[in-house]
């Protein structure tokens, strides 16, 4: 009886330091007494782990709050410099990879260009700019809590693998592990991008204040990162939201780099609009214009000169009313408040957007398209990028016992 009145009583424990851990993270400044409010814990217990906590480097005081009546209170905050983040987002083109305090800041990034058919070569490149990364900022590896990594793909976050993925061409690869190897046993936490740019859009984007919203990302994939409630919906086996590979036509369609016929992202994924481009306007039209044909990007398609010929204005109204057509068909299955749009197909001119909204209005039910809210992605920071970070922060505060490196 003793041993189980013992073992409850250092749950209990731990539960509560958990609790106020958290408290202080998300509601700092706080005073200890509004903390014990909001916990519903005695005074007393609060004092005794904060006492801890500032013992340990975990949290700081950073000053007095308002007077009322009588001393004024001590506020507290999470250290920022506890511990520290690890963030990649991974993609074709570039893989960017940031180091970050526990407050939101990025203290330093870099962009790499690797070649994406090797994860290991992949994991190999980021344990580089990781290393970079500690060395530009003076940070010792053994203060480094997690890592997060966004990936594209069918990815398993449980068992950190990544299903399969068309753009990076990977089958069953434990990547969380591998990456882990690389980075000498820190743990690592993947998750499939278009989740984790929601989690970012949401955490600190347009998305704030939304617990319903979808992000769609229009890149060199297609792919819906979906909140449901706030929280990310994920199906029963974390597929959800592969609405690049839905069919838009029944026969005859492109090929798709999954290997089947039709698909959105082979109408609308950024490599297959320009290809369609390159395809349909002649190279006289390119060369009058005084446009390399092998240098366009999506920018160059939503403004004059290109937009000015028929052939991509075409392309770009058929690609707009696609993304539409999709967007209809995710709100009309979710009900979301908001659907923003990312990838470099949500960093376009509103022209292209307007067409967007007009197409998934025409095709949706009149009751969601009253109220069906389309919006660009306004973050400064690569929404994926801070998703990573929320997950790998996710990770870190669940920890039952988590001893915070002390503040340097």
């Amino acid at each position: 009886m003793a041993s189980k009145l013992s073992s409850n009583t250092s749950d209990v424990r731990r539960i509560n330091r958990l609790l106020v851990r958290d408290i202080i993270r998300k509601q700092g400044p706080i005073c200890r007494s509004d903390i014990a409010k909001v916990a519903g814990l005695t005074p007393p217990t609060v004092t005794n782990i904060v006492s801890e906590m500032l013992a340990a480097g975990t949290v700081e005081e950073v000053g007095y709050g308002e007077s009322t009546g009588g001393r004024r209170p001590v506020m507290l905050v999470l250290n920022p410099n506890a511990g520290f983040i690890l963030a990649a987002g991974i993609q074709r083109s570039v893989t960017r990879v940031a180091l970050m305090d526990l407050s939101d800041n990025v203290l330093a990034r870099r962009d790499t260009h690797v070649s994406v058919s090797s994860p290991y070569e992949m994991a190999a490149a980021i344990r580089e700019s990781f290393e970079s990364l500690l060395g530009e900022t003076g940070i010792p590896k053994e203060k480094i809590l997690w890592c997060g990594v966004a990936s594209p793909g069918l990815v398993n976050p449980d068992l950190g693998v990544v299903e399969t993925s068309s753009n990076l061409a990977w089958k069953k690869v434990p990547f969380a592990h591998i990456l882990s190897e690389n980075l000498s046993g820190i743990p690592v936490h993947i998750e499939n991008i278009s989740n984790a740019a929601a989690l970012g859009e949401k955490a600190y984007g347009i998305g704030k204040g939304y617990p319903n919203l979808i992000y769609l990302s229009v890149s060199i994939g297609i792919g819906a990162g979906i909140i449901i409630d706030n929280t990310v919906f994920r199906g029963s086996r974390g597929y959800a939201g592969e609405i690049g590979h839905v069919p838009m036509t029944v026969y005859n369609g492109p090929q798709c780099a999954c290997g089947r016929e039709g698909c959105l992202e082979a109408f609308c994924g950024v490599p297959a609009v320009i290809r369609r481009v390159k395809a349909q306007v002649s190279d006289e039209e390119f060369k009058t214009l005084g446009v390399d044909k092998d240098s366009i990007e999506i920018p160059h398609l939503t403004k004059p000169p290109l937009l000015g010929i028929p052939a991509v204005k075409r392309i770009m109204d058929e690609t707009g009313h696609l993304i539409g057509i999709a967007i209809a068909h995710l709100v009309s299955l979710f009900d979301t408040e908001m659907v923003i749009l990312g990838g470099e197909l949500g960093r376009v001119e509103d022209a292209f957007l307007e067409t967007v909204m007009r197409s998934a209005r025409d095709h949706s039910l009149v009751e969601f398209a009253e109220t069906i809210r389309v919006v660009r992605s306004t973050m400064h920071e690569q929404p994926e990028l801070m998703g990573a970070y929320v997950l790998a922060m996710e990770e870190v505060f669940a920890l039952e016992d988590w001893d915070y490196p002390r503040a340097r």
